[in-house]
């Protein structure tokens, strides 16, 4: 099927809401950071719709090969073997991994590798908050049946699922920041390209479920949400400027010339990539406004779980406890402080309090040493390099040193 033969599915309402008062308002508040419309044309918004038809050819052509021949239960086990010791490595490798690994191994024609790896280390500079903020501004996301939907349905980031989950998440994050991770060999890369798979079996288990509607959803995990997901790394670079970062534009498109890559190593080539600052804030207004927000028991139960995650059990140690109840209120005051009021209220979370200041605690430190990395020789190296210990520590301390496997659900939940 040719692209102009592709029907946008009807989920897509973002020209039903551009005159709408949410979409309205949503264009005061991000307009003002722009000299030009807020809008892209037309035509530039029709083939972004349309991506939300399209899912990953390579990878998907792979699992589907796997179920048809019979060989499902060793995809994962050649895919490891590839990234490991190279595709001439596999045993008898059938035409759809060797497309794969031929896609993961070409270098687009706008890969900057000095850019990936700059950019890796403005991520790096947010340290775990990033993983924090990522984290809450999910629920917003949550709101959009695209994703609550097979998230609902694989049982993933629900009840007690949401914390190993989001621990996983954020080894990913790791994973693919770390220094030299995207290259040949990386563990970055593995990992991206592991996930990549994973997402092609989530694919294949919920398109024929009852409750996925293809013609108004489009395919699950499709290109449009997951280039939504990554436009929350430009988001992650504004927002933590009110908490003290005082990264420049170009740092901000180095970040996500990082995550374009990243983005492609997990076949997330999107029919329009942002190259300007201007475009990334109109592609953020595309996103915020391209559904309607559908709030139900599924999106409800994603955000309260993440939130919830965090509590502390009555298994816990009065220290443990201690420790878990000092992150809650972080989780709920950041969530507070980062979401807008509808979302937060259409989860129905607690009152934050005055924890929904806290990410303004972080000025002072933050700005402090933001300067000293430009008065200070060396001191930039220091401080990326404390940022990745810092990480790597908070992510041991969480997940009891377990390792993540990057595994799609062999059921579904429902």
């Amino acid at each position: 099927m040719t692209t102009d033969e592709v029907v946008i599915p009807s989920s897509f309402t973002y020209f039903d809401n551009l005159n709408s008062s949410r979409g309205q308002e949503i264009a005061r508040k991000l307009g003002r950071f722009i000299k030009g419309p807020i809008t892209y044309p037309d035509d530039v918004v029709r083939r972004l719709a349309k991506d939300r038809a399209r899912g990953d050819l390579p990878s998907d052509a792979l699992v589907k090969a796997g179920h048809e021949r019979g060989f499902a239960r060793n995809i994962r086990k050649m895919v490891e073997q590839a990234l490991d010791h190279g595709i001439a490595s596999v045993d008898d490798p059938p035409q759809e991994l060797v497309d794969l690994f031929a896609h993961l191994d070409r270098a687009p024609a706008w890969l900057d590798w000095d850019r990936v790896e700059r950019g890796a280390k403005v991520f790096r500079r947010y340290g775990t908050d990033a993983f924090f903020y990522f984290g809450v501004v999910t629920l917003e996301g949550y709101r959009i049946e695209i994703g609550n939907k097979v998230l609902s349905l694989t049982g993933a980031y629900t009840g007690g699922s949401a914390f190993p989950r989001f621990l996983e998440t954020c080894r990913f994050w790791i994973d693919t920041s770390e220094p030299g991770a995207l290259r040949q060999g990386g563990q970055g890369r593995r990992t991206a390209a592991l996930v990549r798979v994973m997402h092609s079996m989530i694919r294949r288990h919920v398109a024929p479920h009852p409750e996925w509607d293809a013609e108004r959803l489009g395919v699950p995990l499709s290109l449009n949400p997951q280039l939504a997901t990554l436009t929350l790394s430009f988001m992650l670079n504004q927002q933590m400027k009110a908490t003290g970062h005082l990264v420049s534009d170009e740092e901000i498109l180095d970040h996500m010339h990082l995550w374009r890559y990243i983005g492609y190593l997990m076949g997330v080539e999107p029919a329009f990539w942002p190259e300007t600052i201007e475009d990334w804030w109109r592609m953020a207004y595309l996103m915020l406004i391209m559904d309607t927000p559908y709030d139900g028991d599924d999106s409800r139960n994603l955000g309260q779980s993440f939130v919830n995650a965090f509590a502390a059990s009555p298994r816990d140690t009065a220290a443990v406890r201690q420790a878990k109840d000092h992150e809650y209120r972080k989780v709920l005051g950041w969530t507070r402080f980062f979401l807008t009021d509808d979302a937060f209220q259409a989860h129905q979370l607690p009152s934050a309090g005055l924890t929904r200041w806290l990410p303004l605690t972080l000025l002072p430190r933050n700005l402090s040493l933001e300067l000293a990395q430009r008065v200070i020789p060396g001191f930039e190296d220091t401080l990326d390099l404390r940022r990745r210990r810092e990480r790597s520590r908070w992510l041991d301390e969480h997940s009891g040193g377990q390792h993540a496997r990057f595994t799609a659900v062999d059921r579904l939940s429902r």
